[in-house]
């Protein structure tokens, strides 16, 4: 069961890196393509809109490109923090429901986001990690069937 858990983890801890790696690509492609004149007279306009935010000056443009990018470093560092934890401290995932619950939640809350907002990739990508997660915490025993630990020097 625990092999399983691991496994499961992995690969959704994988379909994190990869949205976040995919959106990066996506994000070069469209900057390499050629300028389309409508989609130029829009990021024209979003370059000039500024917004103030805490003293910083920013254009909506700054903001829509750094957002995105923040957002494709983080899925990609959490993946990566995810597998790292599965490969060091594999206990962490299978003796535990609380990391994997806690992956679980958090791809659910971008995949609702991602229905709502963005294209298929990302859909599909968090779906995966939200089956992975969720297969992973299923792999856990119930609390009630888990052995006892024994405190070390009690027993034979």
């Amino acid at each position: 069961m625990s092999r399983r858990a691991l496994t499961s983890f992995r690969i959704g801890a994988w379909a994190w890196v990869i949205t976040g790696a995919g959106h990066l690509a996506a994000e070069g492609a469209l900057a390499l393509r050629p300028a389309d004149p409508e989609a130029a007279h829009v990021l024209t306009a979003m370059s000039e809109y500024r917004i103030e935010v805490v003293g910083i000056a920013r254009s909506l443009r700054d903001l829509d490109r750094g957002m995105s990018f923040v957002m494709a470093a983080a899925l990609i560092f959490g993946g990566v923090v995810c597998l790292l934890v599965a490969r060091s401290a594999p206990d962490l995932v299978t003796r535990s429901r609380s990391l994997s619950g806690l992956a679980l939640g958090a791809s659910l809350v971008v995949l609702a986001l991602s229905v709502g907002l963005l294209p298929a990739p990302p859909i599909v990508l968090f779906t995966v990690a939200c089956a992975a997660f969720g297969w992973a915490l299923a792999a856990h025993p119930a609390p009630a069937d888990r052995p006892t630990p024994v405190p070390a020097g009690v027993g034979g």
